[in-house]
């Protein structure tokens, strides 16, 4: 792994440190030193650097925050007592470094462990890469455990130093080997939780060691962004109201990080009806440019803002304010369905689907505050084009008592497009489906796609009904709430399950449920596992034959794909043309595809099972 790659990996957003120490030098501690914990009256955090004598802990200190040359760092003395350096390069840079000598023995009465490590923050442990560092590997695991014991909360920092002397192969090597060698001997004692991050260093390019305090202003976006649903002014302080998005790179990038601040915040609300919008945003500390080289934070604001439509609210207060409106707000379109959960107890909640079209007044905007939640829940989300008449929306609201009366909160929603299918029929295929965070597990889901099948099941023009690129997720909801569904029908008994696959499965499906033909073998080939007896042999051998022959289907057209090729080209254009797969590697392929499928056919049963 690369230094860089390094960095990414164990260097994480918000790092602070600070600790509480003791002095000891190479003598015995006599208690009077100044370098005692109350020399840090501003408790200011600190830093503990350690390693074998000679190793380059002290020139890494005044290379980086005093700007010695590091050619002068050659005639630095020896470190033989604790030393103390006060880093205050700016108002948000201000720690304590600790330099302890390499002869530390912490099995020595004198040194108290519980006071040196006891609130540390942060070790660095600095290894000479250019000498034998078995002793420095040695001393590395007795500091770490010693440590660790005290304070578990401790962050360890490898530097492998003075690689400037290296080759790049040899840098590789030195930092496999010594990272390799440190963890196992961790492993080995029992400190397998322990986390180690390793760095390659040299004073002759310190542009590193700025790079890791750039690292302190790099937060992962999906911690950073707090969503609500305000039903009440009291919500916007209660933590229990906040959700977090399942994905970030859809506006923050690849890496669901954001640069320049630390301890950020943003707080994306919405009000539970309206989905009236404030977007703020509060941190610790904002990267200085004129401190590291023109770095300037990410435009967290015109990221998010781009995305919302005019309108939203930056002041919290004006923001509350408008909860007072949610007593008007009532939900679009017609009520297709009520669905209710803990019927009877003092948990009993409401829940109402509605469908509508984008004419309905009001909506056009509605909708627009609405699709944003899927930037945060739907891979490769894009908005709709709702000026398309073709649009069918079906939305899901919670019906809450609220002042003597009643208020509605969305919970989720889908949309339907209305597709021609040749030569006079309609195909509607469900574009996007998403149930929030904190509705979810509440069967909604099921529910939603149900109401959308009834929806349609009375109308002859419907041909079936189809998926635009399901999720993994929704694929489960689907399978569940299919092969409930096709259960009752006549053609999916147990009986005619063992028969096969048949016509009257595929003609029923279509005719009573809206299902496609694709999707009814699906569901036929899960109900038939639940109907097969696997203790029986040659059934479940039956059963995984019948799937196979479908997974098979693709290698058959290859082979006589490769047939037709034969007859046209020679041997060498054959080989060059086609890649075929081996008899071995078919059935290898066709055995992990059907355990694929049988995993996921049990975790829908046992769903079925459930639910019954």
């Amino acid at each position: 792994m690369s230094y860089e790659q390094e960095e990414e990996d164990h260097y994480g957003p918000g790092y602070e440190v600070g600790s509480y120490t003791k002095d000891y030098n190479d003598g015995p501690y006599d208690g009077e030193s100044d370098l005692n914990v109350n020399s840090n009256p501003e408790g200011k955090p600190r830093i503990l650097l350690m390693g074998l004598r000679r190793s380059g802990k002290s020139s890494i200190q005044k290379v980086v925050f005093h700007k010695m040359s590091p050619n002068e760092t050659l005639f630095l003395e020896s470190t033989n007592k604790i030393v103390k350096d006060e880093i205050s390069n700016s108002s948000f840079v201000q720690f304590q470094i600790w330099d302890f000598p390499g002869q530390v023995d912490f099995f020595d009465s004198n040194f108290d462990c519980e006071m040196i490590f006891g609130g540390c923050g942060a070790l660095v442990f600095v290894i000479d890469a250019q000498d034998d560092y078995i002793d420095a590997l040695m001393k590395l695991n007795l500091t770490v455990t010693r440590a660790y014991k005290v304070n578990p909360n401790i962050r360890f920092e490898v530097f492998i130093h003075k690689v400037d002397g290296l080759s790049d192969d040899h840098k590789i090597e030195a930092q496999r080997d010594i990272h390799q060698r440190a963890n196992d001997e961790l492993m080995e004692e029992g400190f397998d939780s322990v986390n180690l991050s390793f760095y390659l260093t040299s004073i002759y390019d310190h542009s590193s060691y700025k790079k890791n305090l750039l690292q302190t202003f790099i937060t992962d976006s999906n911690e950073a962004l707090d969503l609500k649903l305000v039903r009440e002014p009291s919500d916007v302080q209660n933590d229990e109201t906040t959700f977090k998005p399942e994905m970030s790179h859809q506006i923050f990038g690849e890496n669901e990080s954001i640069f320049g601040y630390q301890n950020l915040k943003i707080s994306l609300y919405y009000t539970a009806g309206k989905l009236n919008t404030y977007l703020g945003m509060s941190y610790k500390a904002e990267v200085d440019p004129k401190q590291f080289d023109g770095a300037i934070a990410d435009d967290v604001m015109g990221a998010i803002s781009a995305k919302l439509p005019p309108g939203y609210m930056t002041n919290l207060d004006d923001f509350v304010a408008t909860l007072n409106k949610e007593q008007t707000f009532k939900p679009f379109g017609d009520l297709l369905s009520t669905y209710s959960i803990n019927k009877g107890s003092a948990k009993e909640r409401h829940f109402q689907l509605y469908s509508c079209t984008i004419e309905e007044t009001g909506f056009r905007s509605y909708h627009e505050r609405l699709q944003t939640f899927l930037l945060w829940y739907v891979d490769a989300a894009s908005f709709i084009d709702v000026d398309d008449d073709r649009w069918r929306f079906y939305l899901i609201f919670e019906k809450y008592p609220c002042d003597g009366g009643h208020r509605y909160a969305i919970c989720g929603y889908a949309t339907v497009y209305l597709y021609f299918a040749y030569p006079n029929k309609t195909r509607p295929r469900i574009s996007q489906f998403l149930v929030l965070p904190p509705f979810q597990r509440l069967g909604l889901g099921a529910e939603l796609l149900n109401v959308i099948y009834r929806s349609f099941l009375k109308d002859s023009n419907i041909l079936d009904i189809t998926v635009e690129d399901p999720s993994d997720e929704f694929t489960r909801l689907r399978d569940f709430v299919d092969a409930q569904n096709c259960k009752k029908l006549p053609s999916f008994s147990k009986e005619k399950l063992h028969q096969g696959f048949t016509a009257e499965m595929v003609d029923e499906a279509q005719r009573d449920l809206k299902i496609n033909k694709k999707q009814a073998r699906r569901v036929y080939e899960i109900l038939r596992f639940q109907a097969t007896n696997l203790s029986d042999l040659e059934e479940y051998r039956a059963y995984r034959l019948d799937v196979k022959r479908r997974l098979n289907i693709p290698y058959q057209k290859e082979a006589s794909d490769y047939k037709k090729l034969q007859k046209a080209l020679n041997a060498e254009e054959l080989r060059s043309t086609l890649s075929t797969s081996t008899k071995e590697q078919r059935i290898e392929n066709l055995e992990k595809q059907y355990q694929t499928l049988e995993n996921e056919y049990r975790h829908t049963l046992e769903r079925l099972a459930a639910s019954q």
